[in-house]
C-alpha cells in the first residue's frame, strides 16, 4: 500500500503537532536543563520537519499519483498475514508486557517477527535477543525508563 508523499507528510505534521501539544502538560525537572518534555519536542520537530518535505515532494509531484495505491503485497496473503503478526505483536506487547516483563515480552514479539520475515530460526532468535537487550539497555539503563521486570523480578531483586 502507498500513500502520496504529501498525504503521508500530512499525517506526520498532524501526529508532531499531537506530540507536542502533549508534552505541554509535562512538569518541569527542578534543577535540570530539561525535563521529560525534551525527547518527546525533538521526535515531534524531526517528524514535522521529514512531513514538511514529504509535502513539499508530493506538492512538486503534482496529481499524477493517486491518493492510495495497493502494492502487490496487501494483494498477497502472505503480506497480509504479515501485517496482522506486526499488529497482533504490538497488542501483545501491550497486554502482555507488565504481567511477563518487558524482556520476555520484546523477545517474543521481535522473534516472531523475524522468523516470519526472515525465515531463519536460529539467527532470529539470536538477533532477538540482542535486540531486545539492546533496548533494554538504552531505555532502562540510559534513559532512566521504567520498564517493567515481570516473571523475572525475583531473579533481579
Amino acid at each position: 500500500m502507498r500513500f502520496s508523499d504529501a498525504a503521508t507528510g500530512a499525517v506526520l505534521i498532524g501526529v508532531a503537532l499531537a506530540v507536542v501539544l502533549a508534552t505541554l502538560s509535562f512538569p518541569e525537572m527542578p534543577g535540570q536543563n530539561y525535563g521529560p518534555a525534551f525527547f518527546p519536542r525533538i521526535l515531534g520537530a524531526g517528524l514535522a520537519g521529514c512531513g514538511l518535505l514529504l509535502v513539499g515532494g508530493g506538492i512538486r509531484e503534482g496529481t499524477a499519483r493517486p491518493v492510495i495505491a495497493l502494492d502487490a503485497w496487501a494483494r498477497s496473503a502472505r503480506g497480509l498475514g504479515t501485517l496482522a503478526l506486526t499488529i497482533g505483536a504490538i497488542v501483545f506487547y501491550i497486554l502482555a508486557s507488565e504481567p511477563l516483563g518487558f524482556i520476555p515480552t520484546a523477545f517474543a514479539a521481535v522473534a516472531a517477527l523475524m522468523i516470519r520475515l526472515r525465515g531463519r530460526w536460529a539467527s532470529s532468535l539470536v538477533i532477538a535477543a540482542v535486540t531486545t537487550l539492546v533496548l533494554h539497555r538504552f531505555f532502562y539503563g540510559l534513559l532512566l525508563v521504567p520498564l517493567p521486570w515481570g516473571v523475572l523480578e525475583p531473579l533481579v531483586f
